[in-house]
């Protein structure tokens, strides 16, 4: 059994290799080979500290794994592990601190969702949050579209410039500050949402005609990053798991109720049984995180040592 820390983790994956492994388990699920099992939570009150616990896991049968992820958040600190099977004889492959992977998963489905529903000559991305993961967003980004110019928004300036600082000396990409949430999404065919916002604040008249917006902040059951409008107007809306979507999504409960015969999965996306329309309004990923997603993560770690 092996362990991987986090700076092995970081060391020996990166974003283009797990978009790859995850383009490939979601065409395992697609199929019947793969699935989730469902994500659980638990969250207490702010005294003495406010927090939430995790967990949720997959089984890929064509990769022969199963994994289950776990992980703690409070205002203190966060820490997550991934414990890894061999599905075939179960035995326990490894453990791994999973704080970086989670980081390349959330990125890499962005990715893919980018990949099969921006406008294929789409240039410019917009970023709305510049917190510890939305570096990995548009280095995800850049992988399935060629850039010319990434906008960065947050609420604190400083963070928002230091992004910019980042995606300029390591990716070698044009990027500017916007100084508000209208000023970085106008005319813009790509926008990422990866923040940690309570109530809404993107709108449908933010986004520009044939927009892609990848939503995949707010997945706590009570917040939300963007108003119903944006539902509304999508032409083609995506999830990488219905059942956590419905449960922990508050924009999509809200707008979809009881009824989500209009909401697909990107696996389905990924196998073409659903396809970008042509010219939409904009279209929507929202992404809450899935066993899958950290299982493609778990394929790439474990390829070199099986």
């Amino acid at each position: 059994m092996r362990v991987w820390s986090e700076q092995e983790v970081r060391a020996e994956i990166g974003v283009r290799a797990v978009i790859d492994s995850l383009t490939d388990v979601l065409g395992h699920e697609s199929r019947g080979g793969a699935w989730n099992i469902d994500k659980t939570m638990a969250t207490w009150p702010a005294e003495p500290t406010a927090g939430s616990a995790h967990a949720l896991g997959a089984v890929d049968l064509e990769s022969d794994l199963a994994l289950f992820k776990t992980w703690v958040n409070t205002p203190a600190g966060a820490s997550a592990l991934m414990t890894l099977f061999s599905a075939t004889d179960g035995r326990t492959l490894g453990v791994a601190e999973a704080g970086a992977a989670g980081a390349l998963r959330t990125a890499a489905i962005s990715g893919i969702a980018t990949r099969f529903l921006a406008d294929p000559a789409a240039d410019e991305f917009a970023v709305l949050g510049a917190g510890r993961q939305a570096f990995r967003q548009v280095e995800s980004v850049s992988m399935v579209r060629e850039l010319r110019r990434v906008r960065v928004w947050n609420r604190t300036r400083e963070n928002a410039e230091a992004l910019a600082d980042q995606v300029r000396a390591q990716l070698g990409l044009d990027a500017v500050v916007a100084p508000d949430v209208a000023a970085a999404t106008t005319d813009c065919p790509i926008v990422t949402l990866i923040t940690r916002a309570t109530e809404p604040f993107l709108r449908a008249g933010h986004l520009a005609s044939g927009a892609h917006l990848n939503a995949v902040g707010a997945i706590l059951p009570g917040n939300a990053e963007f108003e119903s409008d944006v539902l509304a107007a999508s032409a083609l809306t995506v999830v990488d798991s219905e059942p956590n979507a419905q449960r922990g999504s508050r924009e999509l409960r809200e707008f979809y109720g009881e009824d989500w015969a209009a909401v697909h999965t990107l696996g389905d996306v990924v196998v073409g049984k659903v396809t970008r329309p042509e010219r939409p309004r904009c279209t929507v990923f929202k992404g809450m995180g899935m066993g899958l997603s950290d299982l493609a993560v778990a394929r790439v770690l474990v390829g070199g040592v099986r």
